[in-house]
């Protein structure tokens, strides 16, 4: 079991069913995107909630979603924040695969990897052939396991904050309600306070994509 690690999603990937399709493969609801899924299709040994103390925002244009913006996490912890998350319980190979896959790439390529322990020890690592999501931050242990994370290599001074759009928040907004017991006030109160969408979308349409659910 030396072989496994949690890996904490905080995007779309709280959602479960779309984050086997990495796994798996397929294609996400509200997506137009396809993924292969990795070599080894065992799904996760269990999952379990995580709040990460760095900041969540959206950012760039994915053509997989609507050409708007996804989730990101900053590179610098900070105490005051609290990112909902939702870790999964992985095996090593699956966690580089699915970084590979979420990075554009195939879950075969060999031009991606993951040094574990150069990454724990200095607490952060770069993948050099990748920019969206080739940071890896190691955010301790959970367990017997220790916990990773990627998100972007740029600095959080470079960020260019992007809007996501209805589909990709849909996803989000089931995964945190999979994972979390909140309130429907509460989710709307936790998404218009993240950068991308604080000042930048209603707070009535979050509203009309929670109500329905």
């Amino acid at each position: 079991m030396k072989d496994l690690v949690w890996y904490a999603s905080y995007g779309s990937n709280m959602h479960k069913k779309r984050f086997l399709c990495y796994l798996q493969g397929g294609r996400p609801e509200g997506s137009i995107k396809c993924y292969k899924g990795c070599s080894d299709k065992s799904g996760p040994k269990d999952d379990n909630q995580i709040k990460l103390r760095y900041e969540l925002y959206f950012a760039k244009h994915s053509s997989s979603w609507e050409n708007k913006g996804v989730a990101f996490i900053k590179s610098k912890r900070n105490e005051s924040t609290e990112t909902l998350g939702r870790m999964y319980l992985i095996k090593k190979g699956q966690f580089v695969e699915v970084v590979r896959q979420e990075s554009g790439r195939g879950p075969d390529d060999p031009s991606i990897n993951i040094d574990f322990e150069t990454t724990i020890s200095k607490g952060s690592s770069l993948v050099p052939s990748i920019k969206w999501y080739g940071r890896i931050i190691h955010l301790g242990s959970e367990g017997s396991y220790q916990v990773f994370t990627c998100t972007a290599k740029w600095a959080d001074e470079e960020i260019e904050l992007n809007t996501p759009g209805e589909e990709y928040l849909n996803v989000i907004i089931k995964g945190i309600k999979e994972t979390y017991d909140l309130s429907n006030e509460r989710i709307i109160e936790y998404l218009n306070n993240l950068n991308g969408i604080k000042g930048l979308i209603d707070e009535q349409k979050i509203n009309k994509l929670i109500k329905p659910m």
